[in-house]
């Protein structure tokens, strides 16, 4: 596999899991000083707003308390397209996706949860493509309640 398709396939993985609830496998992915951001630029404020933010740690604990928060019923399904890759240095890659999240009800609705940007900086570590950033850059300013999952 190349490069280039290593890192897409990292992309696409990344969604998958989350997709399957498989908070293990995600972070598995994710290299050891993993750090993880979900921004939204208020028009208001002039400012961008940090709604998450937290180390590889931190999202493990975000993961653990899950089961202690009221969420949504249904299912997320999130489908992102890499738009660029671009090498900082031989073991790390800039990567920008654009995202779209959907969310189907427990009748079967779908409809479109959120759309954004993912941020991302890839890492090389003995021979393995992992995230080391992900910055989420959400253009949806309204999630609604019961969203304590990643984007």
């Amino acid at each position: 596999m190349s490069e280039h398709e290593a890192i897409v396939a990292l992309i696409g993985k990344s969604c998958l899991t989350l997709d399957d609830g498989n908070f293990e496998s995600y972070l598995a992915l994710c290299a050891p000083a993993y750090s993880y951001c979900i921004k939204v630029w208020s028009p208001e404020l002039r400012k961008d707003m940090v709604w998450l933010e937290h180390d590889r740690d931190g999202m493990a604990g975000v993961f653990e308390s899950l089961p202690e928060h009221l969420q949504r019923s249904g299912r997320l399904s999130r489908l992102a397209a890499v738009a660029t890759i671009d090498a900082v240095d031989a073991d790390k890659f800039d990567v920008v996706s654009k995202f779209i999240v959907h969310h189907t009800d427990v009748e079967g609705r779908t409809q479109t949860l959120a759309v954004g940007r993912y941020n991302d900086r890839v890492v090389r570590i003995d021979g393995a493509v992992l995230l080391s950033e992900r910055e989420v850059e959400l253009e949806t300013r309204d999630l609604g309640i019961g969203l304590h999952l990643p984007l």
